[in-house]
């Protein structure tokens, strides 16, 4: 776990904060806050190459959903792609974005804002270039195209444990 421990403030007051404007619905349905993770469970858990589904939306409105590799850093979403990609191009005009992370029944996590661009430019590129490969993965520099990160920025983020006792923080 990289976090620090400002990473881990941040990241448990917009899971508070998420909990707390959730729906009842919603509230009911993730049996908040007893079954939601706390930010070191979250962090502790998501680590290495990850599979989530994160959808974007079309200049007319229209939601586009795809499971794509991620991975967690310093508690926020990375994903890896080129700046020719769909997802990309859409996320340039329209940065709101949605991802989830689940494993069948037993967590779920699910956010909800927006996603910039991280160039080859930008001072965390190489940081997040090396944590794509420590987690197995190949480099978007090697695919055909320009690689980026995209750093997806939740406005709220819900967590969801079958059984929260599971996940050591």
């Amino acid at each position: 776990m990289r976090e620090t421990s400002a990473d881990l403030e941040g990241l448990q007051a917009l899971l508070d904060r998420s909990s707390e404007r959730a729906s009842s619905f919603l509230r009911t349905a993730f049996r908040m806050p007893e079954h939601s993770l706390s930010a070191a469970q979250l962090c502790a858990h998501l680590e290495g190459a990850l599979q989530i589904a994160f959808a974007t939306v079309t200049a007319r409105g229209e939601p586009r959903v795809a499971p794509i590799n991620a991975f967690f850093l310093r508690a926020v979403f990375y994903v890896p792609t080129v700046a020719e990609a769909t997802r990309a191009r859409h996320l340039a005009r329209r940065p709101g974005a949605s991802l989830t992370y689940y494993e069948g029944e037993h967590l779920a996590v699910i956010g909800h804002g927006r996603a910039t661009q991280v160039g080859q430019s930008d001072p965390e590129f190489a940081e997040l270039d090396a944590t794509q490969v420590e987690c197995g993965q190949q480099s978007p520099l090697e695919w055909s195209g320009t690689g980026v990160y995209l750093r997806f920025e939740p406005d709220v983020l819900y967590t969801f444990a079958l059984e929260p006792g599971n996940y050591p923080g």
